[in-house]
């Protein structure tokens, strides 16, 4: 049987892990069926360059080791493809891990690339851009924004900047038309899934399939102050549809007017009319 070859390609930055012993491990523990490299990332959409040229070279797989942002980095250049995104999850929350059943641990996530099984699933574009996981509006957009700005990393500072901009937020006017079908509403946030959560198993679209052909919209309207610790334990448990704020729409075109602050996989963008869809079995995964 001929070699497979892999490339890894390594953010320094994202998440909280120390990403050195991740090179160590590679050595000792990947199959000696796949012949590799390794590149770090340098600066903003790297990965997306990276994975460009290596797809041109014929590679069998590239492998993000890093958190959601990074993944899908990679996987823009991989949708529509045959080359297999692996995943090493590094980041802050491996929302995209979780959601597909991808070790967190190291060494178990290595061993599941070795098996070299995959699973062909859709993707998301938001005005002609790839998304894996989820975009988002309101509230999720602001505390992007500013997660990006904060400078530390991981659950507590994610839950730091949530908290001190929860009590200044106020809920906006959004116009959508979802498979058609116009609908005006006042919400907190708008999420659109492909995957069920934003990482940490917080679960925004406990019911999102990345096999569906659907994006999941997902609606949580204003609520009462006094009510945001049941909110928050719906929401890691699974439970966030058993709230009478809440609601999901599944859908494969969503079109949204006048909004300029927005995010996907957690990356901060601004523009002024977005344009959502889905890309059926469109990226295949190494699970």
């Amino acid at each position: 049987m001929s070699q497979k070859n892999l490339q890894f390609i390594i953010n320094p930055v994202s998440g909280v892990k120390r990403k050195v012993k991740v090179v160590d491990l590679l050595k000792h523990r990947l199959s000696p069926e796949f012949n590799y490299g390794i590149d770090f990332t340098e600066y903003a959409n790297h990965a997306t360059e990276l994975t460009e040229e290596y797809v041109r070279q014929g590679v069998d797989a590239v492998v993000a080791i890093g958190g959601d942002g990074t993944i899908n980095e990679v996987a823009k250049s991989l949708v529509g493809t045959d080359v297999r995104l692996g995943v090493i999850p590094m980041g802050s929350g491996n929302g995209f891990a979780r959601h597909m059943e991808i070790p967190l641990n190291s060494k178990s996530a290595i061993e599941c690339i070795n098996r070299f099984a995959s699973k062909r699933i859709d993707t998301g574009l938001v005005n002609d851009e790839v998304f894996v996981s989820t975009v988002g509006l309101g509230f999720d957009a602001l505390v992007g924004r500013r997660f990006a700005d904060f400078g530390k990393r991981g659950l507590l500072g994610y839950m730091k900047v949530s908290t001190t901009e929860f009590f200044k937020f106020v809920s906006e006017d959004y116009q959508l038309t979802i498979d058609g079908e116009e609908l005006n509403v006042n919400a907190f946030l708008i999420n659109f899934a492909n995957v069920g959560q934003y990482g940490n198993n917080a679960w925004i679209a406990p019911h999102a399939s990345v096999t569906d052909g659907k994006l999941d919209v997902c609606i949580l309207e204003p609520f009462p102050q006094a009510l945001v610790g049941d909110i928050i334990f719906k929401l890691f448990n699974k439970h966030l549809d058993h709230s009478k704020f809440y609601r999901s729409i599944k859908a494969e075109k969503i079109e949204v007017l006048n909004r300029s602050l927005y995010h996907i996989d957690g990356e901060p963008r601004e523009r002024s009319t977005l344009k959502v869809s889905i890309v059926p079995d469109s990226l295949e995964v190494i699970v």
